[in-house]
């Protein structure tokens, strides 16, 4: 596990609305000279890519602005947050920067994660 942790102050979860989860190929096809490819697994454990939103007010922004900004500088770093499917504490870490769009007076933050 990593040594950072989502902070306790924002949401735990990313929405249902716009959810999406994609398992990356794990596994490396060879051509054989006659027959079958051969193939294996590339590595022992797969990652897995999630994007979702969350929805925060003016002040859980600037909590996670801080937390992404200067503690996860720039979503460089691990950090240990909740799985959106098993609901378990999982390694993740940011593939791109976030979104931000303004909504009736909140703030829905688009994120892309990767569960290591």
């Amino acid at each position: 596990m990593a040594d950072i942790y989502w902070p306790e102050l924002l949401p735990s979860e990313l929405l249902a609305d716009g959810f999406s989860k994609q398992p990356q190929g794990n596994v490396i096809r060879t051509s054989m000279d006659a027959g079958p490819k051969k193939a294996r697994r590339r590595y022992t454990a797969r990652t897995v890519k999630y994007s979702g939103k969350q929805v925060f007010d003016e002040s859980e922004l600037m909590v996670f602005e801080q937390f992404y900004h200067k503690v996860i500088a720039d979503g460089a770093l691990r950090f240990n947050f909740t799985d959106p499917v098993t609901r378990e504490t999982a390694e993740f870490r940011f593939t791109e920067d976030y979104t931000t769009n303004s909504v009736d007076g909140l703030y829905e933050v688009h994120m892309s994660l990767e569960r290591l």
